[in-house]
């Protein structure tokens, strides 16, 4: 066991017994559901309540990484919105990047993400057409232009979703939960997401445990112990 491991099973080993049984069991649950296979990429969301009801959305369905880039909008969390979501999400937000951009997709092709914008585009899939065989991070521009000529040259596929009536386009955090809902069902037909990882569990499991438990951090310093990932 790798010195952090060692670390992350100490903390849990202190936390855990001052959590219920029924809670645990319900981490359990939602983790063996977990998905890296999907993520979500906002980019510049002008309307907070937007990017709250798309990371609502993103927990629901079992997504756990939302990368934001904020370079001119910066979210601010509407909890009535994402009952609370953000919790439990990993949010990449590069807020400290000289290149938001760049950073951002520099994470994603380091992880093997296809990048995938949800826009009109020849020659584009749908939500039942767009290849799973791989990583997909599916990014979703400001509801007033969509995504930049910053971002688009980065763009692997495009994903567009089919309309029938007379509206030429959906609400950004409808249109995100329609794309997710499908791409993620498909993907657990398909078994082609073996899920997370030993290791990527443990370090949610203390984190969910650590936004748990009253006082967590001064519970951890009384048994001599600090938070070894970020809280």
């Amino acid at each position: 066991m790798s010195s952090q491991s060692q670390k992350i099973q100490n903390c849990l080993s202190v936390l855990e017994p001052l959590m219920t049984e029924k809670r645990k069991a319900r981490y359990e649950e939602i983790l063996e559901h977990r998905t890296r296979h999907v993520a979500m990429v906002l980019e510049d969301v002008y309307q907070s309540r937007n990017t709250s009801a798309v990371m609502r959305s993103a927990d629901g369905l079992g997504i756990q990484d939302i990368h934001m880039i904020e370079s001119y909008n910066v979210w601010s969390k509407n909890r009535s919105v994402s009952k609370g979501a953000s919790r439990w999400l990993t949010l990449h937000r590069h807020l400290g990047a000289e290149d938001p951009h760049g950073a951002c997709v520099a994470k994603l092709r380091e992880r093997g993400y296809r990048i995938v914008a949800t826009s009109p585009h020849e020659g584009g899939y749908t939500p039942e057409t767009l290849p799973i065989d791989k990583p997909i991070a599916i990014v979703m521009g400001t509801e007033f232009k969509g995504i930049s000529s910053r971002l688009m040259p980065e763009v692997d596929d495009y994903v567009e979703i089919p309309m029938f009536g007379f509206s030429e386009s959906f609400n950004i955090s409808v249109a995100s939960a329609i794309v997710m809902n499908r791409v993620c069902a498909r993907v657990r037909e398909a078994g082609v997401d073996a899920g997370l990882s030993h290791d990527e569990k443990q370090y949610l499991r203390l984190q969910w445990a650590f936004r748990s438990v009253k006082r967590a951090d001064l519970i951890l310093e009384n048994s001599g112990l600090q938070m070894p990932i970020e809280k």
